[in-house]
């Protein structure tokens, strides 16, 4: 037999080009055309053609593997991240926490975003964070380490790469330096300054000093503060209950539970701190002809509260015009020192702050209510001493106090 005898078999088909030679073809699955491939076989007649026909069936397997061989996924460190958010996402982290992992994405350089992260190194990392050094706080850094190695844990556990490269990564080191508690004579200087009439014969800002001063007597955090509302507000307990806050997002900001781990809590005011409240409230309801209500720090007759990060600008703001150095955060820490040092104890001071007792250096002894009024009284007392003088806060006229008395006694 010679020459162009062609024969089909399921697999494919042969053509012999010779006693000797055949060219074998198969066509391919999902398209259009064919392979060949000639191959050399003994003599037709003596074997060759099942030769041939074992040579077409290898053939045939060939190229169906390679049709059905996908390229190897190239996954990014961008593609990484965008994952990971969706996960951390799907499995409940807070908003606040994603959106701090989406600003992570933000930072990443083109070159790094793009890099496979199978090849991915620490030295591309160190790289990237003396880059971030630049414009970045080395406490900014660290936290961009952080969300990195945990998104990169992620992808070990997803089988995406099999080591994470931020083990080998140098992050800068972790430096405290040591902090001095804000000067009660500072923070009084800070709400005066905010209830001083403008320059332009606009009136104090008896909103935002009545932040400060809340700031420092409940060492509330920024969210919460922004999160108080009037009916938190318990006249007979001498309290006010910590149960939200506003928590900045993209777009604005949204309402959601305290941060503390133990949920919502009660923050008992001695009697100063009761009668500054009450002295607050009584200049809203003068303004409004009515008692107030809704969000307890607004601008806007308690209709809309206060966006916890310009909350945090203008207290940084105030600050720096008086000379002093301060953030929301400043009045938490001083509250928790004025209670350690006024030998309040540990639990009633974290249950006070909703810290853990870890936080607050350790656990002694359960609070109770008893302790937690002694706690308000104790603190007032000792800010007042130090320079804090709650009693000439948001003065009012002889005339007010007469009918506050007379309310009281009705």
């Amino acid at each position: 037999m010679t020459g162009s005898a062609k024969r089909t078999y399921g697999t494919g088909g042969i053509t012999w080009l010779g006693p000797r030679r055949a060219r074998l073809r198969v066509r391919l699955p999902s398209e259009t055309g064919q392979r060949t491939k000639v191959v050399h076989v003994a003599q037709q007649d003596r074997g060759g053609r099942g030769e041939a026909v074992a040579a077409l069936e290898t053939f045939a397997r060939e190229v169906e593997l390679e049709c059905n061989r996908t390229e190897p996924v190239v996954r990014t460190l961008g593609d990484l991240m965008d994952a990971y958010v969706e996960h951390c996402r799907r499995t409940g982290k807070r908003q606040g926490t994603i959106e701090s992992y989406g600003m992570t994405t933000k930072r990443l350089t083109p070159a790094l975003k793009t890099k496979p992260i199978d090849k991915l190194t620490a030295h591309d990392l160190d790289q990237f964070y003396g880059e971030l050094a630049k414009t970045l706080s080395a406490n900014s850094i660290r936290q961009t380490n952080a969300v990195l190695r945990a998104a990169l844990a992620q992808a070990v556990k997803w089988g995406w790469i099999v080591a994470n490269p931020t083990a080998g990564a140098t992050p800068p080191s972790k430096f405290k330096p040591k902090r001095e508690a804000i000067a009660m004579a500072d923070v009084n200087k800070m709400i005066t300054h905010a209830q001083t009439p403008k320059d332009d014969g606009g009136d104090g800002d008896d909103v935002l000093a009545m932040a400060v001063t809340l700031a420092t007597l409940t060492g509330v955090r920024r969210g919460e503060l922004a999160g108080l509302r009037w009916d938190d507000v318990d006249r007979e307990s001498c309290s006010i209950r910590i149960e939200r806050q506003w928590i900045p997002g993209s777009g604005g900001q949204y309402l959601g539970p305290c941060k503390s781990s133990d949920g919502a809590r009660t923050v008992v005011l001695g009697t100063e701190g009761m009668a500054l409240l009450d002295r607050y409230r009584r200049r809203i309801a003068d303004l409004l002809n009515r008692e107030p209500e809704g969000w307890l720090l607004s601008y806007d007759a308690g209709a809309t509260p206060l966006r916890a990060k310009a909350l945090g600008a203008a207290i940084t703001k105030l600050a720096k015009s008086v000379g002093v150095t301060a953030t929301t955060h400043t009045f938490r820490r001083a509250s928790a020192t004025e209670l350690m040092a006024s030998g309040v104890d540990v639990d009633t001071s974290a249950r006070r702050l909703g810290h853990t007792t870890e936080v607050m250096l350790g656990s002694y002894v359960l609070a109770s209510d008893d302790r937690a009024v002694a706690a308000a009284g104790t603190l007032e007392t000792r800010l007042a001493v130090r320079g804090l003088l709650l009693a000439n806060l948001l003065p009012v006229a002889d005339a007010d106090v007469q009918a506050g008395t007379s309310a009281g006694e009705a």
